[in-house]
């Protein structure tokens, strides 16, 4: 009689793991990061009657338990052609981002539940973006993209490496439990990294271009039970409170022009709001959105 409740239990947690699963995985979508508006509240330039507002996207992505499959890779409203006027925004004033001159595309991007990950019918990808909003301070006859290719080149093999370290060189443990107990202490060792480094590289470029603020996401490909999973956890872990509004979580030793936010990878919104006018830095809110 025990060895058939054992068996009975058994196949119960076999029938959940094989719902919660697509053989092969979910079907592949593209996913885009897309910049959407930046709005002066307060300018930034002391000098100009208006700010010169673009978007730099640094995207990132890496599987879980898959040496070597981290990617990080840029993009630059100024390597498209696409920046602003001079004094473009003035106080009070909203630019659009064209599409498409910043976006970061998530190919082949499957957003898995519990079971696709603990039966192996596909990898656990982590995706993200830092979303660099830059006020175009050099004169208007100057062509060039430094701020672009200074973070190009200060972060995105830097960043890479993290990931290879903490996400891809991690082994998929065979329990639920160790699953989300390894997600999470990752992540939040990659935010705390993360933004100590974007903090050092802000400090050290020296360019005439100047950051407003950074947009950090940490995008989670989750579905159906794994999302509500994680959420529970890093509530548990403390990374996220309950008087925090739409995902974003603290990290004290970090400069309040960057901001950090952990969400799903799926349609949405997000408003990040840059205030340093105390310090003379101005105040922007910048508006990013995630779609196909």
């Amino acid at each position: 009689m025990r060895r058939l409740s054992t068996l009975a239990t058994l196949t119960a947690v076999l029938a959940l793991f094989a719902a919660a699963c697509t053989p092969g995985g979910p079907a592949p979508i593209t996913w885009k990061v897309k910049p959407a508006t930046i709005q002066v509240i307060s300018k930034n330039s002391q000098v100009t009657a208006g700010d010169r507002p673009y978007v730099i996207q640094v995207g990132f992505r890496s599987k879980l338990g898959v040496p070597g499959s981290s990617i990080a890779e840029i993009s630059s409203q100024c390597s498209s052609g696409a920046l602003p006027a001079p004094d473009a925004a003035p106080a009070g004033t909203t630019v659009s981002i064209p599409a498409g001159t910043a976006d970061i595309p998530f190919p082949d991007a499957q957003n898995l539940d519990i079971g696709d990950v603990l039966l192996s019918t596909a990898p656990f990808e982590i995706f993200g973006t830092l979303s660099f909003a830059v006020n175009r301070n050099a004169p208007p006859f100057v062509t060039g993209c430094a701020m672009t290719d200074a973070l190009n080149s200060a972060l995105v093999g830097v960043l890479k490496s993290s990931l290879d370290a903490l996400i891809a060189g991690s082994a998929v443990p065979p329990t639920q439990e160790q699953l989300i107990d390894l997600i999470v202490s990752n992540l939040g060792n990659f935010l705390s990294a993360a933004g100590s480094l974007i903090a050092a590289i802000i400090e050290g470029l020296g360019n005439p271009d100047a950051i407003v603020g950074v947009g950090v996401q940490l995008l989670l490909p989750t579905a159906g039970a794994f999302t509500g999973l994680l959420d529970t956890a890093f509530g548990v872990a403390g990374l996220f409170s309950p008087e925090l509004a739409n995902g974003f979580i603290p990290i004290p030793s970090l400069p309040s022009a960057i901001k950090i936010k952990v969400g799903p990878l799926a349609p949405s919104v997000s408003v990040f709001d840059f205030d340093s006018s105390d310090s003379g830095g101005g105040h922007w809110v910048y508006t990013s959105t995630i779609g196909v």
